[in-house]
């Protein structure tokens, strides 16, 4: 078989597994439309047959076309691919029996193609170097939140991103594959779209794939042991000193300690070690709120993560631990997003703001957004931008996502659920958000017990949010307000008489949840109540932040 036959096999191959759609893809409908119609009216199509491609003539246009798209040549005019490439692959499909004699190698064309063994031994250390590290590891986080596709293999691999309005159509040479999106290189839908038939296939574990990612990658567990070493010993000398004896150049070893963590890339260490700062801060100024207990939990806790990152050797839980000083955010397919309470707070860095919740049905999980502004701004403009448009283009004021319930598209979020203000994401209002409406039966509890249990004894990791709660409240127990502490109390009763402690202290921004809960106990209106769970002095502690009404809406206790 000489190198012309050889040519002429490849190339019938490659014909078998294309049609008008895909020539659409890499041209556009136009060009499509018109070279079938022109091609209609030519009544003798003259070819030949070279070692590198067949070279037709069309009028005075010569056109040369291979299996390789990309390489081909056209006397006319343009500069990409034109009507006379698109009329030579069209007589090529509808001619290929006789062309290229296929009729009779069906099982012999199954036989070579059916693994598309160029596919599957596509390196992904091929497709980092093509679409850049960023872009790998936004795949391998959206694999792991999870993708709405199908996989349609028939003489091409249609990899069709069902909610995204993406259509990859994958052939053995990733170089012809094309994409809806219209790009013409190895764009991030077909390198997703490849390395999802990977995983499919069993060719490529998610394990596996995970290796490429840089940053995980880039942990050096012998420096971090010893900026651990190094933390865990000025605890020690604090624990060992005791507090009245601590000297006040604590707060400049403790500074230096928050560069050292700085400097081997330790964020959440960093900031626990000048929340310690702020304490001792409080201690030498004498000022009321400090307290003991509040300096030893944050020392214990610390300590606690130092020994941790000395000895954890899984790449996942240490990256988790150690935290990281700039969000990465990828971006994930359409959600649709219920509100269900939002939380007013004030930063001992100058910044005040408003956390939103959402949860998303489909998958159950819980998002936050957090719309922040310095507080050296006057109450008027605070008070404005508070009530400034929402984003992602919603109509809305930001102050009503806790009520609405909207789908997001082209949204982007990071390892926290927290989501971005991205300008590319778009959102669109849907109705008013019901509780009625949100499957939250994995986070609501009308049982204490229970709640313990999983919350606070559960081996899982935790994320930021695995405290906040639902509770369905069977009574209220007697309100009290001390005028010593300032501090308003509620005790809240489960259906077995467990007991559950609210503990608001008196502040502007505690004042609005102590008259709301105060007119609650008075009217008996045990609504379910959503907040956050924690544990002080050995007992279980809830602070509220929303309630739902009789109608399912939201009432946030704080905003």
């Amino acid at each position: 078989m000489d190198s012309k036959d050889n040519f002429l096999k490849t190339f019938g191959k490659f014909i078998k597994t294309i049609n008008k759609e895909y020539l659409v893809g890499i041209s556009n409908k136009g060009i499509t439309n018109r070279a079938e119609k022109d091609l209609a009216k030519v009544s003798n199509f003259e070819y030949e047959t070279k070692d590198e491609g067949i070279e037709f003539k069309i009028d005075d246009i010569t056109c040369l076309i291979s299996e390789d798209i990309q390489k081909y040549q056209c006397s006319c005019p343009s500069r990409s691919i034109c009507k006379h490439v698109i009329m030579c692959y069209l007589y090529l499909i509808e001619n290929q029996k006789e062309i290229f004699k296929l009729e009779n190698s069906e099982d012999e064309y199954k036989e070579d193609n059916e693994e598309f063994l160029k596919l599957k031994e596509f390196k992904i250390e091929d497709i980092k170097n093509k679409i850049g590290e960023k872009s790998l590891e936004n795949i391998v986080k959206r694999i792991e939140y999870g993708i709405n596709f199908t996989i349609k293999e028939g003489s091409i691999i249609e990899v069709d991103f069902n909610d995204e309005g993406i259509l990859v159509k994958l052939l053995d040479d990733i170089e012809n594959s094309i994409c809806s999106c219209k790009s013409k290189e190895l764009c991030v839908h077909k390198a997703e779209a490849l390395i999802l038939y990977k995983l499919e296939k069993g060719y490529l574990k998610l394990e596996k794939l995970k290796d490429f990612i840089e940053n995980e990658l880039l942990f050096n567990k012998d420096e971090m042991k010893k900026a651990a070493v190094k933390l865990r010993q000025t605890i020690e000398d604090i624990f060992i000193t005791g507090l009245s004896r601590t000297p006040i150049t604590i707060l400049d070893k403790l500074n230096s300690t928050a560069v050292i963590c700085h400097n081997y890339e330790l964020p959440n260490f960093e900031k626990s070690i000048r929340d310690i700062r702020e304490e001792f801060l409080l201690y030498f100024n004498k000022n009321a709120s400090f307290t003991a207990k509040n300096l030893l939990n944050k020392l214990t806790n610390l300590y606690t993560r130092t020994i941790s990152m000395e000895n954890i050797e899984d790449l996942n839980k240490l990256s988790s631990l150690v935290g990281e000083f700039k969000s990465s955010y990828y971006e994930i397919p359409p959600v649709e997003l219920h509100g269900f309470g939002a939380e007013k707070w004030k930063s001992k860095s100058g910044y005040e703001g408003i956390t939103y919740y959402f949860l998303e049905n489909k998958r159950k999980q819980i998002y936050t957004y957090t719309h922040a502004i310095p507080t050296y701004y006057d109450n008027v403009k605070v008070k404005r931008n508070f009530n400034e448009a929402a984003p992602w283009e919603l109509n809305c004021s930001v102050q009503e996502l806790s009520k609405i319930t909207f789908k997001l598209v082209h949204g982007k979020i990071n390892s926290a659920n927290r989501i971005s203000s991205s300008s590319e994401s778009k959102g669109t209002i849907i109705d008013k958000s019901y509780f009625s409406k949100l499957n939250v039966e994995n986070f609501t509890y009308d049982n204490w017990q229970q709640l313990l249990e999983k919350i606070f004894l559960n081996e899982n990791g935790k994320n930021e949010n695995y405290n906040l709660v639902f509770l369905s409240i069977n009574e209220f127990g007697e309100a009290n307000f001390d005028n010593i502490t300032q501090e308003f109390s509620l005790p809240i009763y489960d259906k077995e008489k467990n007991v559950c402690k609210v503990i608001v202290k008196f502040s502007s921004e505690g004042k609005k949840i102590i008259r709301t809960l105060e007119r609650l106990v008075k009217y008996k209106k045990t609504h379910l109540f959503m907040g956050k769970v924690y544990i002080d002095k050995e007992k279980l502690m809830f602070y509220p932040i929303s309630y739902y009404d009789d109608a399912g809406e939201v009432e946030n206790l704080t905003v």
